[in-house]
């Protein structure tokens, strides 16, 4: 698997774009109640948010999700996570009061959508993009990634904080950027049948076995 570059170019976008994912229960919360001045209980809503919009959302989204290109779909869901982070930057100098509780649960939406329009697609390529006889080992070094950003994150998000707000959304936002880029870079090398491409009749592409 360690020769199959594009499965190894996908797998470090997902570690990299796993990022956006961990900050929600990592540094949102005190990002929100240090430097936002939001009360507990109010930093509490921006996950009652999420959870709902995933449960009433997650089906229609990955139902239009699947029409496009996986890589590409992924990468939008990584650049609207990028988004969101410039507006939480952004968020202390702006507003404050009732309008930072509006403001930040309309950032919570928009970070809600990244979520959603990048996992479904992700996690389809990182299926369909393995070989069918080396499946298991290939998602086994897939999930790793998720782990890897897991054990990085309390430490980086950490030093993030202290460094100041707008430093940890700005290098959050980068970090998804470069996970959206190196997902459209393994675009070219990935079968069709990983990456969606339709044929002209409008079905996808035949599966195709191998390592590119």
């Amino acid at each position: 698997m360690l020769a199959d570059r594009p499965y190894l170019l996908i797998t470090t976008a997902n570690f990299l774009i796993a990022f956006g994912y961990t900050t929600q229960a990592m540094a949102l919360p005190v990002f929100l109640t240090r430097d936002v001045g939001l009360p507990d209980a109010l930093a509490g809503a921006v996950f009652a948010v999420n959870t709902a919009l995933v449960a009433l959302l997650g089906v229609p989204i990955a139902r239009l999700t699947m029409r496009g290109r996986r890589p590409r779909t992924a990468a939008l869901g990584a650049v609207i996570f990028a988004l969101s982070f410039a507006a939480f930057a952004l968020l202390p100098q702006l507003v404050s009061g009732s309008q930072a509780l509006v403001a930040t649960l309309a950032i919570a939406v928009l970070y809600t959508v990244g979520e959603l329009v990048h996992s479904g697609p992700a996690q389809s390529l990182s299926v369909q993009a393995a070989p069918d006889h080396l499946r298991g080992r290939y998602l086994s070094v897939y999930q790793l990634s998720w782990s890897l950003c897991r054990t990085i994150a309390p430490l980086l998000l950490g030093l993030l904080l202290e460094a100041g707000p707008w430093q940890l959304w700005t290098v959050l936002a980068l970090i998804v950027l470069t996970g959206a880029t190196a997902l459209l870079r393994a675009e070219p090398a990935l079968p069709s049948h990983a990456t969606g491409i339709r044929t002209t009749s409008g079905a996808v592409a035949p599966q195709q076995v191998g390592v590119q």
